[in-house]
C-alpha cells in the first residue's frame, strides 16, 4: 500500500495493464486514500474516475495536490501515470496530428498516448511554477523499462504497443539492453552543468539516497539492513564521477533453467560491472533490435523489429562448468558494443569467471522472493467486493 510507505495521499490502482477508460482488468481497479494510514473505513474505491481518461485523471490529481500544497512544507510528489503502458488507448484528438505522418498504426496510437502524456507534464509543471515551487525543485522523468515489442514467435509480446528501442536488442521482459537501459533526464535550476550528460552507471534504487541528500537527510536503517543503492547527486550535478561500477539486473530462483544459479529452480541472471555485461540462461524473448523508426515506419506489424544479418558467433554458446553445473553464457562489452551484437565469452573467460563467482555470491545473500506462482486466495475474488479490486487480508 502506498499509504504504508510514507505517504500523505494516494489515487491510483492496484493492478496493472487496466482499460484506461473503465478502469477494469478482471474488476474496477482505482482507488483513492485521503491521508497517511489510511485502512478500512478510509481507503475507498474511486468510482468517480469511471469513463475519464487515465493520463488526464493522474494530471488532475497531481496539480491538485500542488495547488493544496503549504509551501512552508516540503514536498514529495511521485507521479507513475499509466502511459504509455498498454493497451493501446487515446482519445483521437491525440491521435489526429500522425495521421499522414505516421503509418504503423499502432505507433501512430503510441505518438498520442505520448502526447498526451506530454501534455499531462506540461500542465504539472504550469502548477509548480504557479505555486512558487520550480526555482527550488528537482524534477526528474524516468522510464521504468524498455518498450514493448514485437517478434517473431514470441510468446510474451502481447503487450505491444508500437514502442521503438532503437538501436538496442530487446525490450521489456528482457535481460537485453533494450529491455534494461532505461531513459530519464533531471530538471533543476539547482543543476550547476544544465544541458549536461551523465554516462555513469545508475540503478532505480539509487533515486531514493540521492533524494535524501538533496532533503539534507540522513536515513536511519536498521542494524545489517544498509541501502542498496547509493546517492548520484554529484554525477548529476556534473561535479564527479559516478560512483556505480556495477549493477545486477536479474537473479532469477523461479523459472527452470539449469546453471549455478539455479537454486531450485531458476537462472535467468545478468551482472554488469564496468563495460562488461554477464548474461545467463535466456536473455530474452524478444531477441531482435528495432528497426530505424525514421526509416522503416510502414503500416505492417512486422517492420517494427528486423532481424539483422549476424556474424555466425552470435548465437554460440559458451558451457562454463561452474560448482559442477553447466549453463548458457554470453559476455559483452557493452560500451564497444551496445547493441549487443558479438558475444565475446570464448575470448575473455578469465573474465566470465570472474563475474559468475560475483554473481555467485551475490545470489547466496539473496532474499527468498515473496512472489508466488500458486493458486490466488479465493478471499481476494472481486465477486465478494462488488466486481472491485480491494484489499482483503487482516493481517500480511
Amino acid at each position: 500500500m502506498r499509504w504504508g510507505r510514507g505517504f500523505d495521499s494516494y489515487f491510483g490502482f492496484y493492478g496493472g495493464g487496466e482499460d484506461y477508460y473503465t478502469h477494469e482488468h478482471g474488476g474496477y481497479d482505482m482507488r483513492r486514500d485521503k491521508q497517511p494510514n489510511c485502512g478500512e473505513g478510509c481507503s475507498e474505491s474511486a468510482y468517480e474516475a469511471r469513463g475519464k481518461y487515465s493520463t488526464t485523471l493522474f494530471t488532475e490529481e497531481a496539480v491538485r495536490v500542488v495547488q493544496e500544497h503549504d509551501t512552508d512544507k516540503p514536498l514529495f510528489l511521485y507521479v507513475p501515470f499509466q502511459a504509455v503502458h498498454a493497451p493501446d488507448e487515446v482519445p483521437d484528438s491525440y491521435v489526429k496530428p500522425y495521421e499522414g505522418v505516421i503509418a504503423d498504426p499502432k505507433r501512430r496510437t503510441f505518438a498520442g498516448m505520448l502526447s498526451a502524456l506530454d501534455e499531462g507534464v506540461g500542465n504539472i509543471t504550469k502548477a509548480l511554477m504557479t505555486k512558487g515551487l520550480w526555482d527550488n525543485l528537482v524534477l526528474v522523468f524516468s522510464t521504468d523499462n524498455g518498450g514493448p515489442i514485437a517478434a517473431p514467435g514470441c510468446p510474451i509480446c502481447g503487450d505491444r504497443t508500437g514502442a521503438n528501442n532503437y538501436p538496442l536488442r530487446g525490450g521489456k521482459h528482457t535481460l537485453w539492453e533494450g529491455g534494461v537501459r532505461g531513459t530519464a533526464f533531471v530538471h533543476s535550476k539547482l543543476l550547476a552543468l544544465p544541458g549536461s550528460k551523465a554516462s555513469g552507471l545508475m540503478h532505480a534504487v539509487d533515486w531514493f539516497p540521492t533524494f535524501l541528500e538533496l532533503a539534507g537527510v540522513d536515513p536511519v536503517l536498521p542494524p545489517g539492513f544498509p541501502l542498496d543503492g547509493m546517492s548520484q547527486w554529484s554525477m548529476l550535478n556534473g561535479s564527479a564521477a559516478g560512483k556505480r561500477d556495477e549493477i545486477v539486473h536479474n537473479i532469477d530462483p523461479l523459472h527452470n533453467v539449469d546453471g549455478p544459479m539455479k537454486r531450485g529452480g531458476g537462472g535467468d541472471a545478468a551482472l554488469r560491472k564496468g563495460d562488461w555485461k554477464l548474461m545467463l540462461g535466456a536473455p530474452g524473448p524478444p531477441d531482435v533490435w528495432s528497426a530505424d523508426p525514421g526509416i522503416n515506419d510502414t503500416d505492417t506489424d512486422d517492420a517494427m523489429v528486423v532481424v539483422e544479418t549476424q556474424p555466425d558467433h552470435l548465437h554460440e554458446r559458451l558451457h562454463i562448468a561452474v560448482a559442477t553445473q553447466n549453463t548458457t553464457v554470453q559476455l559483452f562489452n557493452v560500451t564497444a558494443d551496445p547493441r549487443e551484437m558479438h558475444n565475446l565469452a570464448a575470448e575473455n573467460q578469465d573474465v566470465v569467471k570472474a563475474l559468475l563467482s560475483r554473481l555467485t555470491d551475490i545470489a547466496s545473500s539473496a532474499a527468498k522472493p515473496l512472489f508466488s506462482f500458486g493458486p490466488p486466495d479465493p478471499k481476494s475474488n472481486v465477486k465478494l467486493f462488488n466486481q472491485t479490486w480491494t484489499p482483503w487480508a487482516e493481517k500480511c
